[in-house]
């Protein structure tokens, strides 16, 4: 690993007007700062030679200006005025020689205006060669320069290194920290802290930093600085996709002026503002490539499972796809799951989410594991569990996807050995499943022996022959209810559920026991059955079971009432 000095802990690296005054060129001509001292700590960018008195409009802002003062004017109202125009333009500081121009003191306009711009007015009492200091300074800045530039190259090698081995977020944060000095944390859009760094500082002190100004609005652009809380933060996200912010605590590093008349963001070094921006751009590409990752692997296991499913490969061929995968489907012991969310408004936005989560939790348990979407609401799983853990690897299961605020049916199928085996039994898992969300299954692990009649039933509503059972069974007494405005159907339920206890049916329907008893005998005779006999009971209960499973059945028959 580069090591890199630590970034930050100065506002600018480039000098000061009062770092410059240091330099031993400009010393040796004895300067004196003769006003606008509130001004020493202006940045100076460059160090410029002119005797021009309309100087000021060809800088950029920054410089410091060395001057006999020459050709300048000598009405005082003119001086000051040269002052004004130098101070509007951004010049750093102006530097007289005393001498072919000017004695001392000063004119007391030039000091006067200086004194209130805060602009710095320097005189050297000495004659110097002005060459010296601007090669002095020049060379200080260009080093500064090249600085900058070996801390951007550096900077990008370790984390285009850190991007190409995949690193964790928390790694990344870990080289941020060690290079700046500073906290950092990675929250997601939902302010929830997702990964953090304390670098010098207690866990606990950084946690609750960041508790209590997290919820403050963010500005306008990727990166910035907040003057107020003392944080550089940047966006983290690609694609149009944003995800996440990046927060720097780098309280001393800018200038924490929130009168709002500068941009802070410009007092924070660019080799910090470089930092975070390029740790951003890891974290995202980061998490492109484990989505990009996790969508190849979902695909490569659909096309297996698909292919097993439709029977459109050989075995030899079907278990070479699954050994290549790390599971060989014919020679190990496969226990099928089918997994899918109770309501159908979530199950097609969360499939490829649920199909990471099974994804995830057979790699937690050391199973190998084919696991995909099998269309667009169920997710299919063959895992080579430990013995008797099947159940418990489901409840599992839908804990952890309880956590990610899914709600889903897990169904169970073998374990058992072959190609064929684990065909059937991931198809009896995804029946299972179905059944169990299409009846209100109220159990998250369930087995296909566990739905009973009722399960058997909802796999089988599209028989016609099933509607037609149904309908040659109750369809007069429905067609009564309706004429006469009677609810039969719904005594009849209840009487059948009770066991063909017609007290309990009574209590449970809210009627009185005599009246429950008339009720029967019209429904003896509307269908023509004996309800103390228990071949039409059975015949009867089980066209209530179907009239529950087809909408279209049951479109008459009263919802079952709670017990």
């Amino acid at each position: 690993m580069i090591r890199l000095p630590l970034y930050g802990r100065a506002r600018s690296e480039l000098p000061s007007v009062a770092d410059v005054l240091e330099s031993a060129s400009l010393r040796r001509g004895d300067p004196v700062v003769v006003g606008g001292v509130s001004g020493l700590d202006r940045t100076v960018r460059w160090v410029h030679v002119s005797e021009v008195p309309g100087i000021a409009d060809l800088l950029r802002g920054g410089e410091m200006l060395l001057t006999t003062g020459m050709v300048l004017p000598a009405a005082e109202a003119d001086l000051a005025d040269y002052i004004e125009r130098l101070a509007d333009a951004g010049v750093a500081a102006l530097t007289i020689g005393l001498g072919p121009r000017f004695s001392e003191p000063l004119p007391a306009a030039m000091i006067a205006a200086a004194d209130r711009r805060g602009f710095p007015l320097i005189a050297l009492r000495r004659t110097i060669a002005f060459i010296d200091v601007t090669e002095e300074v020049h060379a200080a800045l260009v080093d500064v320069q090249v600085r900058e530039l070996q801390a951007s190259e550096n900077i990008h090698v370790i984390f285009s290194s850190l991007a190409v081995r995949g690193s964790r977020p928390d790694e990344v944060l870990l080289h941020v920290a060690k290079l700046s000095g500073f906290a950092v944390v990675l929250e997601n859009n939902a302010h929830q802290v997702l990964a953090f760094d304390p670098a010098e500082r207690s866990r606990g002190d950084v946690l609750a930093e960041w508790a209590e100004h997290n919820q403050r609005a963010p500005r306008r652009g990727r990166t910035f600085y907040d003057p107020q809380t003392g944080w550089l933060q940047t966006i983290v996200g690609a694609r149009g996709n944003d995800w996440g912010r990046l927060i720097l605590m780098a309280g001393d590093a800018g200038v924490r002026d929130v009168t709002g008349k500068t941009d802070p963001t410009l007092s924070i070094p660019r080799s910090l503002i470089m930092l975070v921006e390029q740790a951003a751009s890891t974290l995202a590409i980061g998490r492109l490539v484990e989505r990009e990752s996790e969508l190849l692997d979902l695909s490569t296991h659909q096309s297996v499972l698909a292919n097993l499913l439709a029977g459109a490969a050989d075995e030899r061929e079907l278990d070479q796809q699954g050994s290549a995968l790390g599971v060989s489907i014919r020679r190990m012991s496969l226990t099928a799951l089918a997994a899918r969310a109770r309501t159908a408004s979530a199950a097609t936005t969360d499939v490829r989410v649920l199909a990471t989560i099974v994804a995830d939790a057979a790699r937690r348990a050391a199973a190998p594991s084919l696991a995909a979407p099998i269309d667009d609401a169920v997710v299919g799983a063959l895992l080579r569990l430990p013995a008797g853990d099947e159940r418990a690897f489901a409840e599992r299961l839908t804990a952890t996807a309880a956590e990610h605020g899914m709600d889903i049916v897990v169904g169970i199928a073998g374990p058992d050995t072959g190609v064929e085996q684990a065909r059937a039994g991931l198809a009896e898992s995804i029946e299972t499943v179905n059944a169990a969300v299409g009846i209100g299954h109220a159990a998250g692990a369930v087995r296909w022996d566990e739905l009973g009649v009722r399960g058997l039933l909802y796999a089988l509503r599209d028989d016609p022959r099933l509607h037609r059972f149904a309908e040659r069974s109750l369809g007069e007494l429905r067609r009564y209810d309706e004429e006469k405005g009677t609810t039969l159907v719904a005594l009849l339920r209840h009487y059948l559920d009770a066991g063909r206890n017609k007290t309990t049916a009574a209590a449970r329907a809210y009627v009185s026991r005599p009246w429950m008893h008339e009720r029967l005998r019209r429904i003896e005779a509307v269908l023509g059955v004996d309800l103390e006999n228990e071949e039409d009971c059975m015949t009867l209960q089980v066209a209530l079971a179907i009239s529950e499973q087809n909408p279209a059945d049951a479109a008459t028959l009263p919802v079952r009432s709670a017990r």
